[in-house]
């Protein structure tokens, strides 16, 4: 018989290639595509993916000694085919080591550095005994044979059927096509979604359903369940090891075939993938922030064109990117225009705040008197504001300085519940100071506010309410977001206060007024994206009113009412800003016009974080022109500090790269970061690729 050789990626190392190995004869027919194997690694044992079996070696250095695979770990590969290719095309695509990526989807504890005689665990593997809900999850569940429950489907209305009979020949024979199911809030897209769920299941077909944030997926997990039983998985970083050990064994095995999960939930092993859904595509929730650097939406449809499955992209308001696609018929857009039973959409009041000067409270005179009202008639009201903390900065009215904190470039917020000052970005906690730390004068006073002076006001000014607060602090607790979304629906609460979390995707039949406190926070945000994310934002959260019976109203608090972002939410007319948008882009030669990547360059020291984004521009810039000689467009932007040049105790500048096709930006980037690894000067510095960045943080 042939030798037999077989290439391994490394899980966890940053090694930009596979190492080759051979393989022994009592390990043939067990070692193929997709299987981890344990090999030898220098001095110590690892655990590798196998890309690929070969009959013979490439060309090697003859220093090179090839050493054989210790073990093969699976029967059943870790990592099937459609996956294999989809970590591999975002290792291409994200510049992103293929050994960190597929350490970021196989789950941890099962692909890891092993310890000699360390084995893996079976993907048969049961469900531990000890299993008990994470946070945002829903108890289990009286179900009817079979796995389905007796919740049958909804009546459809006339625009979802249209909407099924566009959509469902692509699940009946799978292939690839990208919808956007473009409906406004209450629109009934979630029974679109859950028809289609069906029709994949009755051939015997998986689906995948990503939705933004852990939040959304315990509502929705109660929703599928009613639905389809236990034939659901639930998938998100909150889970713990156990529990994402054991929900891998059941999709990998085929166990269950619909999963529904956050956004690293794009890289469970479907079997049978025949529909891939992303919910509220445009949330910037799917894109990662740190380590790996992608974005699920995109993710998602790589994946669906991978194994030749439609993709439904939902939203009431669509990324402008998505739009522009939809303009292009490179999406096919499908319209849910009005609320299902015809329910009448919310309409809005704009207070400017500018009248209300003389008050300096929290809610204008307007707001507080329509709260006092809802919660009279025994309805419910939420109010928005998507800042949490009680004060947000403290000045000092001597010197005039801010505040910060000694780690990053932002000013600290204070807790009042802890009394503690607290950074957002790092966790870094300090008590309020009696003096101004520079000028030494007892100057100190507060400004703006979260959503925890808010309660308190709110508990003062109506102290008969039952208010439950939704935010990061609140529902960081174990069960603590279930318990806030439980006692809204079960009607023990009369208001919802939160941030943006509550804005999403939650539909509480009861709420009749929304209360935008300060619309305009985000608006002047050195972002070229900050009038989208605005818009979607109070679009969104306007829309959880009125999902009831009663029709529901928003009263918009802001001190820029002629704004058009603000206008066009007001008019709940998404699409006349994404016209005007998409003309302002074009001028500018912003996404979507054009592609953007962003080179973080980050040290301990200023100085060598500033040198080292110098350097980065400077090679940017010599290749760029070697590309525009041979008429190829490339753009290089920078160097410069970062939207906060300070986190977590490290410096940060950044340069950015624009090309006008996304096939220029692949080549050029690979050349440059090819010259960038090999200058010496930039090894004291940290270099993450960003593509497509989302934030300018």
């Amino acid at each position: 018989m042939a030798d037999l050789y077989a290439e391994v990626v490394i899980i966890g190392t940053a090694l930009s290639k596979g190492l080759h190995y051979s393989i022994p004869g009592r390990l043939a027919g067990k070692v193929q595509a997709g299987c981890r194997v344990l090999v030898q690694l220098g001095n110590r044992k690892a655990a590798g993916i196998v890309l690929c079996v070969v009959s013979c070696l490439p060309e090697l250095p003859q220093a090179i000694k090839i050493r054989p695979i210790l073990d093969a770990m699976d029967e059943l590969p870790a990592v099937p085919s459609d996956l294999l290719k989809l970590c591999l095309w975002l290792s291409s695509y994200y510049f992103y080591p293929p050994g960190e990526v597929f350490d970021l989807v196989v789950p941890s504890g099962s692909g890891n550095l092993i310890r000699a005689g360390d084995l893996f665990c079976s993907f048969a593997e049961p469900a531990p005994a000890d299993f008990k809900p994470g946070v945002g999850e829903s108890p289990p569940r009286p179900r009817s044979r079979g796995g389905f429950s007796n919740h049958g489907p909804a009546e459809l209305s006339a625009d979802q059927c249209a909407a099924l009979a566009e959509t469902a020949p692509f699940v009946d024979s799978p292939s690839f096509l990208p919808f956007v199911l473009y409906g406004v809030t209450g629109s009934g897209k979630t029974e679109v979604y859950l028809h289609l769920i069906e029709k994949a299941a009755q051939s015997g077909g998986g689906s995948l359903v990503l939705v933004p944030e852990i939040g959304i997926s315990a509502q929705m997990e109660s929703i599928f369940r009613k639905r389809f039983g236990d034939r659901v998985v639930v998938w998100h970083s909150a889970l713990a090891e156990k529990e994402r050990r054991s929900a891998w064994s059941d999709i990998r095995t085929g166990k269950k075939k619909i999963v529904l999960g956050a956004r690293s939930a794009v890289f469970t092993p479907v079997q049978d993938l025949r529909l891939v859904i992303v919910d509220e595509e445009h949330d910037t929730s799917y894109k990662q922030e740190d380590h790996l650097r992608y974005n699920a939406r995109d993710v998602a449809l790589m994946r669906g064109k991978i194994v030749g499955a439609p993709v439904i992209m939902g939203s009431a308001t669509p990324s402008i990117q998505t739009v522009y696609r939809c303009y292009e018929k490179r999406y096919r857009s499908i319209a849910l225009p009005s609320r299902i039973q015809n329910k009448t959409l919310p309409g809005f009041e704009i207070v400017d705040m500018k009248l209300e000067a003389g008050r300096r409270g929290i809610f204008s005179y307007r707001l507080r008197e329509a709260i006092g009202e809802t919660v009279g008639c025994g309805r419910q009201a939420l109010l928005f504001l998507n800042r949490r903390g009680y004060d947000t900065h403290y000045l000092c009215n001597a010197c005039g300085h801010a505040l910060q904190c000694g780690s990053c470039s932002v000013t600290l917020t204070y807790h009042r519940k802890d009394n503690r000052l607290l950074c957002h970005y790092c966790g870094r906690e300090t008590s309020l100071p009696e003096r101004c730390p520079v000028c030494a004068h007892a100057a100190l006073f507060a400004h703006g506010f979260g959503t925890e002076k808010v309660e308190r006001e709110v508990n003062r000014i109506f102290p008969e309410a039952r208010v439950v607060r939704m935010d990061r602090d609140t529902v960081k607790k174990r069960g603590g977001l279930a318990s806030a979304l439980d006692a809204m629906r079960s009607g023990r609460a009369d208001i919802l206060l939160g941030t943006q979390m509550v804005a999403k995707g939650h539909d509480f039949p009861n709420i009749t007024l929304v209360g935008i406190i300060n619309a305009d926070a985000g608006l002047q945000a050195p972002d070229f994206r900050a009038g989208e994310v605005l818009v979607q934002l109070l679009i969104q959260v306007a829309g959880r009113a009125g999902r009831g019976e009663d029709t529901g109203r928003v009263i918009l608090q802001t001190y820029n009412p002629s704004h058009f972002t603000i206008e066009s939410a007001v008019k709940l007319d998404y699409d006349a800003f994404c016209r005007q948008e998409l003309k302002s882009r074009e001028n500018l030669q912003y996404p979507p016009f054009t592609r953007l990547l962003k080179i973080l360059v980050t040290s301990a020291d200023e100085r060598a974080a500033r040198e080292g984004a110098g350097l980065v521009a400077g090679i940017c810039r010599e290749r760029a022109r070697s590309f525009r000689d041979g008429g190829r467009h490339v753009a290089v932007l920078g160097p410069s500090p970062a939207a906060y040049v300070k986190l977590k105790n490290r410096f940060r500048w950044q340069v950015y790269i624009k090309t006008w096709t996304s096939s220029d930006m692949q080549s050029f980037t690979e050349c440059a970061l090819e010259s960038i690894k090999a200058d010496s000067g930039l090894r004291a510095v940290q270099i993450t690729v960003d593509r497509d960045p989302a934030t300018e943080l």
